[in-house]
């Protein structure tokens, strides 16, 4: 039987545009409380005026590159909200160069929105998700997390890290009760998108309520006995099993 989610809480990451904005708007709409993230004042607030559901929508500029902003997002979720029950992880940075020039500060970047983020966030989560009952955590993982794109370095690797820690996450954790779940999808018309794969017809890509979808699919399945720990997404332009 599928979980009521009403008045459950959330925190969902990178959620001022694109699939976290998505992912918002469709928790918010099946009752869940929600702390939404981003980088943007204006993104999110713009975010929080497109949920017209009943459940509370508090917006936090936060900086995932900084451990004490994600220790500040995840005390105001618990002392707004009362506790956490779903983490959803999808901030994420990505840019298209080949390999040798990359510069630095930009590796290190993606580095820390995509893996270093993530891995403090569960971490500071993780006694108010334990204490939940339903604790439930999604990271929204990519393809490239099991293929090796030319010019996506940075990225490729920073998914194959957020992909390897969930899934040894996952087994620490589910025998306290504590559900780790991957996303990977393809290609999803966002502007982060747009702006690495430009080559990407836009009327083939996925869009971000196809991904909203699977993850309210993890959470309304939350306390049934078939678990599934990963789902792969592609456009249907996509060859099949690839």
């Amino acid at each position: 039987m599928k979980m009521d989610l009403r008045e459950k809480r959330a925190i969902v990451t990178g959620a001022g545009s694109g699939i976290g904005r998505r992912i918002a708007i469709t928790l918010n709409a099946l009752g869940v409380d929600l702390v939404i993230c981003g980088r943007r004042e204006e993104f999110l607030e713009a975010t929080k005026e497109m949920c017209h559901g009943d459940a509370q929508v508090i917006p936090v500029v936060t900086d995932l590159t900084k451990e004490e902003e994600i220790e500040e997002l995840v005390s105001t979720a618990v002392f707004e909200l009362g506790g956490i029950d779903f983490l959803i992880n999808n901030a994420g940075l990505a840019q298209s160069d080949p390999f040798d020039e990359i510069e630095t500060e930009v590796w290190d970047r993606i580095m820390a929105t995509n893996v270093r983020a993530p891995f403090l966030l569960c971490k500071n989560a993780l006694p108010y998700l334990k204490n939940s009952g339903v604790g439930t955590i999604v990271n929204i993982c990519s393809v490239v997390a099991h293929k090796g794109y030319p010019y996506q370095a940075a990225y490729a690797a920073s998914k194959h890290a957020l992909y390897g820690f969930s899934k040894v996450i996952a087994n620490e954790l589910y025998k306290e009760n504590v559900r780790v779940h991957v996303i990977c999808p393809g290609g999803v018309y966002t502007e982060m998108v747009k702006e690495t794969r430009p080559d990407l017809d836009a009327s083939g890509l996925m869009v971000p309520e196809d991904i909203a979808d699977l993850v309210v699919y993890f959470l309304e399945h939350r306390n049934t006995n078939g678990v599934v720990d990963e789902i792969s997404i592609h456009r249907p332009g996509k060859e099949p099993f690839a």
